[in-house]
């Protein structure tokens, strides 16, 4: 089981420095929302090593994960929202992806507004919030866009992604080779159902 700890305060320094560079958390700086740091880290085993993830989501590693913190543990005292950070990651990352980590927990942050764009507040005269969803948002299969390939949900979704953000997300991509995917869904996997066993037998 993972244990918390109340982040040291170079993070929420780190923080508030982001939020006063970029115009977009203008809302959160004038609501004054109130956020919570901690870090997570995963549970060792004798030799020292963790077992498993400090935080996970669906399942899935998450380096940080950033919720709503509902009213009753407001009034007790705590923020409104609350981000968690992987202290393991956290310890051994550089100060750009920290900072990069931190930015993308404190974008999920939004204020919730009324039709005339005044901050909506609860009981405790708090501002409401929400999480702002990402951009891109996906579940793929890579054995899947092996066998179907154009076909497949998972190259449409790709494609698009790329057709929208390719030189955001990707500025220098420059595939040499083909890709060799360990669960034999590549190009060159035995598989006779993938689009290039399929072109090949063609030949």
């Amino acid at each position: 089981m993972s244990t918390y700890h109340k982040a040291p305060a170079d993070v929420k320094e780190m923080a508030e420095a982001i939020m006063s560079e970029f115009l977009t958390y203008k809302e959160l700086l004038e609501a004054k929302v109130k956020i919570d740091f901690l870090f997570a880290y995963a549970e060792k085993g004798e030799d020292g090593s963790p077992m498993g993830h400090a935080l996970t989501k669906h399942g899935i590693r998450a380096l940080g994960i950033t919720r709503k913190i509902g009213i009753k543990d407001r009034v007790m005292g705590r923020g409104d929202a609350e981000v968690a950070l992987d202290g393991d990651w956290w310890e051994e990352a550089t100060p750009a992806r920290r900072r990069a980590l931190l930015d993308h927990e404190l974008h999920h942050i939004e204020v919730k507004l009324d039709e005339d764009g005044v901050v909506i507040r609860d009981d405790l005269k708090r501002p409401k919030l929400k999480l702002r969803k990402h951009d891109v948002e996906v579940g793929w299969f890579a054995i899947v866009a092996g066998r179907h390939g154009s076909s497949s949900i998972e190259i449409e979704q790709a494609k698009a992604v790329m057709d929208s953000y390719g030189q955001l997300f990707w500025p220098a991509i420059d595939l040499q080779e083909p890709l060799e995917l360990s669960n034999g869904a590549g190009p060159d996997s035995d598989d006779e159902r993938t689009p290039a066993k399929r072109a090949r037998k063609k030949k």
